[in-house]
Protein backbone atom coordinates (compact mmCIF):
# COMPACT_ATOMS: atom_id res chain seq x y z
CA UNK A 1 0.00 0.00 0.00
CA UNK A 2 2.83 2.24 1.35
CA UNK A 3 5.08 1.79 -2.24
CA UNK A 4 1.45 2.27 -4.58
CA UNK A 5 1.10 5.85 -2.84
CA UNK A 6 4.93 6.35 -3.86
CA UNK A 7 4.53 5.94 -6.82
CA UNK A 8 0.93 7.93 -7.60
CA UNK A 9 2.84 10.38 -5.59
CA UNK A 10 5.81 10.27 -8.06
CA UNK A 11 3.36 10.63 -10.96
CA UNK A 12 1.36 13.44 -9.62
CA UNK A 13 4.59 15.64 -8.95
CA UNK A 14 5.88 14.81 -12.96
CA UNK A 15 2.11 15.96 -14.05
CA UNK A 16 2.51 19.13 -12.07
CA UNK A 17 5.81 19.67 -13.35
CA UNK A 18 5.47 18.74 -17.24
CA UNK A 19 1.94 21.44 -16.78
CA UNK A 20 4.19 24.25 -15.68
CA UNK A 21 4.36 26.81 -19.14
CA UNK A 22 7.75 27.52 -19.97
CA UNK A 23 9.57 31.03 -19.43
CA UNK A 24 7.96 33.17 -22.02
CA UNK A 25 10.79 35.09 -24.17
CA UNK A 26 10.16 39.11 -23.96
CA UNK A 27 11.11 41.23 -26.77
CA UNK A 28 12.73 44.81 -26.39
CA UNK A 29 12.66 47.88 -28.46
CA UNK A 30 14.42 51.17 -27.89
CA UNK A 31 11.95 54.17 -27.98
CA UNK A 32 11.72 57.86 -27.41
CA UNK A 33 10.35 61.01 -28.54
CA UNK A 34 12.18 62.46 -31.85
CA UNK A 35 14.46 65.46 -30.60
CA UNK A 36 13.52 68.24 -32.43
CA UNK A 37 16.10 70.90 -32.66
CA UNK A 38 15.71 74.03 -34.09
CA UNK A 39 17.62 75.05 -37.05
CA UNK A 40 17.36 76.71 -40.92
CA UNK A 41 16.04 73.86 -43.44
CA UNK A 42 19.00 72.60 -45.75
CA UNK A 43 18.47 71.57 -49.44
CA UNK A 44 20.21 68.14 -48.91
CA UNK A 45 19.28 64.69 -48.68
CA UNK A 46 20.73 62.78 -46.13
CA UNK A 47 21.39 58.75 -46.89
CA UNK A 48 21.48 56.82 -43.43
CA UNK A 49 23.85 53.93 -43.62
CA UNK A 50 23.52 50.51 -42.30
CA UNK A 51 25.21 50.36 -39.09
CA UNK A 52 28.40 47.85 -38.64
CA UNK A 53 27.76 46.23 -35.06
CA UNK A 54 31.19 44.86 -32.67
CA UNK A 55 30.52 41.30 -33.10
CA UNK A 56 30.04 40.96 -29.34
CA UNK A 57 26.67 42.68 -30.01
CA UNK A 58 25.85 41.66 -33.10
CA UNK A 59 22.35 39.70 -31.84
CA UNK A 60 19.33 39.81 -30.52
CA UNK A 61 20.32 38.34 -27.46
CA UNK A 62 20.48 41.43 -24.73
CA UNK A 63 24.54 41.25 -23.19
CA UNK A 64 25.66 41.76 -19.95
CA UNK A 65 29.22 42.60 -18.70
CA UNK A 66 30.73 41.69 -15.54
CA UNK A 67 34.03 42.59 -15.71
CA UNK A 68 36.76 43.84 -18.40
CA UNK A 69 36.37 40.06 -19.57
CA UNK A 70 33.52 38.59 -18.65
CA UNK A 71 30.73 38.62 -20.41
CA UNK A 72 27.04 37.37 -20.87
CA UNK A 73 23.41 37.36 -22.07
CA UNK A 74 20.06 37.61 -20.95
CA UNK A 75 18.25 34.11 -22.35
CA UNK A 76 14.31 34.64 -21.98
CA UNK A 77 14.96 38.72 -22.77
CA UNK A 78 16.60 40.19 -26.10
CA UNK A 79 16.32 42.77 -28.62
CA UNK A 80 12.79 42.57 -30.93
CA UNK A 81 15.38 43.42 -33.96
CA UNK A 82 19.67 43.62 -34.33
CA UNK A 83 20.49 46.84 -32.45
CA UNK A 84 22.43 48.26 -34.92
CA UNK A 85 19.22 48.08 -37.34
CA UNK A 86 17.19 49.27 -34.48
CA UNK A 87 19.22 52.18 -33.54
CA UNK A 88 19.79 53.10 -37.77
CA UNK A 89 15.88 53.06 -38.11
CA UNK A 90 15.73 55.84 -34.89
CA UNK A 91 18.16 58.25 -36.27
CA UNK A 92 17.07 58.07 -39.93
CA UNK A 93 13.12 58.76 -38.06
CA UNK A 94 15.29 61.45 -35.92
CA UNK A 95 16.41 63.68 -39.00
CA UNK A 96 13.16 63.25 -40.21
CA UNK A 97 11.71 64.56 -37.88
CA UNK A 98 13.93 67.20 -37.53
CA UNK A 99 12.55 68.95 -40.69
CA UNK A 100 15.91 70.40 -41.34
CA UNK A 101 16.63 68.26 -44.68
CA UNK A 102 14.84 68.07 -47.81
CA UNK A 103 14.70 64.35 -47.33
CA UNK A 104 16.09 61.70 -45.56
CA UNK A 105 16.68 57.85 -46.71
CA UNK A 106 17.60 54.69 -45.44
CA UNK A 107 18.55 51.44 -47.67
CA UNK A 108 19.09 51.59 -51.57
CA UNK A 109 18.63 55.26 -52.68
CA UNK A 110 15.31 56.67 -54.37
CA UNK A 111 17.42 59.81 -55.40
CA UNK A 112 21.34 60.30 -55.11
CA UNK A 113 22.40 61.19 -51.20
CA UNK A 114 24.24 64.62 -51.02
CA UNK A 115 25.54 63.27 -47.29
CA UNK A 116 25.78 59.73 -45.85
CA UNK A 117 26.12 59.04 -41.91
CA UNK A 118 27.27 55.85 -41.04
CA UNK A 119 29.16 54.23 -38.12
CA UNK A 120 29.53 51.64 -35.82
CA UNK A 121 27.71 50.39 -32.86
CA UNK A 122 30.83 49.25 -30.87
CA UNK A 123 28.93 48.80 -27.28
CA UNK A 124 24.87 48.34 -26.48
CA UNK A 125 25.23 46.28 -22.83
CA UNK A 126 24.53 46.47 -19.19
CA UNK A 127 27.69 47.16 -17.34
CA UNK A 128 27.83 45.84 -13.90
CA UNK A 129 30.28 47.25 -11.14
CA UNK A 130 30.36 47.15 -7.76
CA UNK A 131 28.88 50.58 -7.43
CA UNK A 132 25.83 49.24 -8.91
CA UNK A 133 24.54 48.92 -13.11
CA UNK A 134 24.35 51.22 -15.63
CA UNK A 135 22.91 51.12 -20.02
CA UNK A 136 26.21 51.36 -21.57
CA UNK A 137 25.86 52.80 -25.28
CA UNK A 138 28.95 53.84 -27.43
CA UNK A 139 28.14 55.23 -31.54
CA UNK A 140 31.26 55.98 -33.75
CA UNK A 141 29.64 58.14 -36.44
CA UNK A 142 30.98 59.74 -39.59
CA UNK A 143 29.01 62.39 -41.84
CA UNK A 144 30.80 62.04 -45.18
CA UNK A 145 29.50 64.19 -47.86
CA UNK A 146 28.51 62.22 -51.23
CA UNK A 147 30.80 63.48 -53.97
CA UNK A 148 32.81 61.04 -54.66
CA UNK A 149 34.78 57.67 -52.87
CA UNK A 150 37.65 59.20 -51.67
CA UNK A 151 35.48 62.45 -50.11
CA UNK A 152 36.85 63.15 -46.63
CA UNK A 153 34.53 62.80 -43.39
CA UNK A 154 33.10 66.28 -42.39
CA UNK A 155 32.27 64.26 -39.16
CA UNK A 156 33.99 61.68 -37.02
CA UNK A 157 32.78 61.53 -33.57
CA UNK A 158 31.97 58.96 -30.91
CA UNK A 159 28.82 59.25 -28.24
CA UNK A 160 28.63 57.35 -25.61
CA UNK A 161 25.72 57.26 -22.97
CA UNK A 162 25.99 55.30 -18.99
CA UNK A 163 22.65 55.68 -17.58
CA UNK A 164 22.28 54.38 -14.23
CA UNK A 165 19.35 51.34 -13.98
CA UNK A 166 18.43 48.88 -11.47
CA UNK A 167 20.71 45.52 -12.16
CA UNK A 168 19.12 42.44 -13.54
CA UNK A 169 15.58 44.46 -14.49
CA UNK A 170 16.17 44.17 -18.41
CA UNK A 171 12.51 46.51 -18.59
CA UNK A 172 14.39 48.95 -16.38
CA UNK A 173 17.42 48.28 -18.72
CA UNK A 174 16.25 49.32 -22.16
CA UNK A 175 14.60 52.08 -20.41
CA UNK A 176 17.87 53.88 -19.58
CA UNK A 177 19.09 52.93 -22.72
CA UNK A 178 16.62 54.37 -24.22
CA UNK A 179 17.27 57.60 -22.43
CA UNK A 180 21.25 57.79 -23.84
CA UNK A 181 20.42 56.83 -27.13
CA UNK A 182 17.93 59.99 -26.72
CA UNK A 183 20.89 62.04 -25.78
CA UNK A 184 23.43 60.92 -28.04
CA UNK A 185 20.45 61.39 -31.24
CA UNK A 186 20.08 65.41 -30.35
CA UNK A 187 23.93 65.61 -29.94
CA UNK A 188 24.88 63.89 -33.06
CA UNK A 189 22.00 65.77 -34.87
CA UNK A 190 23.53 69.04 -33.97
CA UNK A 191 27.21 68.20 -34.94
CA UNK A 192 25.44 66.75 -38.52
CA UNK A 193 23.61 69.55 -39.19
CA UNK A 194 26.30 72.09 -38.43
CA UNK A 195 29.33 70.05 -40.54
CA UNK A 196 26.81 69.98 -43.36
CA UNK A 197 25.47 73.77 -43.06
CA UNK A 198 29.19 74.62 -42.38
CA UNK A 199 29.73 72.32 -46.08
CA UNK A 200 26.99 73.76 -47.91
CA UNK A 201 28.15 77.57 -47.28
CA UNK A 202 32.09 76.97 -49.06
CA UNK A 203 32.47 78.13 -52.38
Amino acid sequence: MTRTLLCVLVLLAGCVHLSQPAPRIQDYRLDYTPPVPAGTPLPVTVRVAPLRVAAVYDREAIVYRDDAYSTGRYFYHRWSSNPGDMIADLLARDLAASQRYRAVEQGLPSVPADYVLSGELEEIEERRTPAGCTANLRLRMLVVPNRSDTAAPLLQATYTADEPCPCNEPHALVEAMSRGLEDASAKLQQNAYDVIASDRRRP
